[in-house]
């Protein structure tokens, strides 16, 4: 392919619309667009058959408007926060200039019968302006594709952590799926022996992967539902994150990695240790094992992590300097 970038950019101090093409409403689509419309004060837009003048909650304290295709093109410096496939013909009608966002390499999978808009020779990337949120999803579009595209911060929104803490020791606040290797944490579980110092699990599950991959692991006996979809996150009216000592977070995504991740941030906003799969944090640069977070590729590792009574202040002040740049980037 030879896709050539045609957007020409606008001011940097323009103001963005915000569009959610995708179904998800739990997961880093919804808080990337969250924090990103908070941070710059944008309206957040569904494209609907009709158009409403009401206002829907979207979640985590924001509101959205659905709205007919026919007047979402007339709204200028349109950004697509996310897309996936039930929303793939709408990406056509949009202007030249639109934004769009490409989170993980996942959303350009494509087949004979399901072609994907965003990979093919003649797709509206052609005109779109592509934004990246972690570098080695970045080299993936031009390496497998040819897309050129601009790498940018996730941005990160302050938010109050007023109310009592849930005092955990160690908590995971990813979905529960494939891609999450959420077995690993349970196996890990089974091997610490102190119940208080076991992971506890929050979160959307993926049903099929609790099915087929969870079902001896006594995943019930540590999973505590689905968080509500707002900041801080809450368990029994309390912050989950709160006095916490780790977010386990065991995320491994084929050809992605090494950046960060909602999660990630949440955890260091909130004082928490990360504790990342070994096989995330060797692809980039930002994460450093034992420095700024620590590392696990097996039950024995992690259950040895949770466990230790190691000084996390060191790594804790570390972690605290990847924060910054979030807060202070600009979309």
């Amino acid at each position: 392919m030879n896709i050539i970038q045609e957007y020409e950019p606008t001011k940097e101090d323009t103001q963005l619309s915000l569009v959610y093409l995708a179904k998800p409403v739990y997961g880093g689509w919804v808080t990337f667009t969250v924090h990103l419309a908070k941070q710059g004060n944008y309206q957040v837009y569904k494209v609907s058959k009709r158009t409403e003048k009401k206002m829907r909650p979207f979640g985590y304290g924001l509101d959205y408007q659905n709205i007919c295709i026919d007047e979402l093109i007339k709204i200028p410096n349109l950004l697509v926060t996310a897309v996936d496939k039930h929303y793939w013909s709408i990406l056509p009608l949009l202007p030249k200039d639109t934004r769009i966002v490409i989170h993980d390499p996942t959303e350009l999978k494509t087949s004979a019968k399901n072609p994907n808009p965003l990979v093919q020779d003649t797709c509206c990337l052609l005109n779109f302006k592509v934004y990246t949120i972690r570098e080695t999803v970045q080299r993936y579009l031009t390496e497998n594709f040819k897309i050129p595209s601009e790498f940018k911060l996730h941005p990160f929104h302050r938010y109050p952590c007023e109310i009592d803490g849930c005092n955990f020791h160690a908590v995971t606040i990813s979905r529960v799926d494939f891609d999450k290797n959420t077995d690993i944490i349970l196996k890990a579980n089974q091997q610490v022996k102190n119940s208080k110092k076991k992971v506890q699990i929050f979160g959307a599950e993926n049903r099929l992967y609790v099915h087929h991959k969870l079902g001896e692991l006594n995943f019930y006996d540590f999973w505590k539902g689905k968080f509500e979809k707002s900041y801080p996150l809450k368990y029994q009216d309390k912050d989950i994150l709160k006095n916490t000592r780790f977010v386990v977070d065991m995320s491994t995504i084929k050809n992605d990695g090494g950046g960060s991740q909602y999660t990630f941030l949440e955890a260091i906003y909130q004082g928490c240790i990360l504790i990342l799969h070994r096989d995330w944090i060797k692809q980039g640069s930002t994460f450093k094992e034992g420095v700024n977070c620590l590392g696990a590729d097996t039950p024995e590792e992690l259950a040895g992590h949770l466990e230790s009574d190691i000084d996390i202040k060191p790594i804790l002040k570390e972690s605290l300097k990847l924060l910054n740049p979030h807060l202070e980037v600009k979309w």
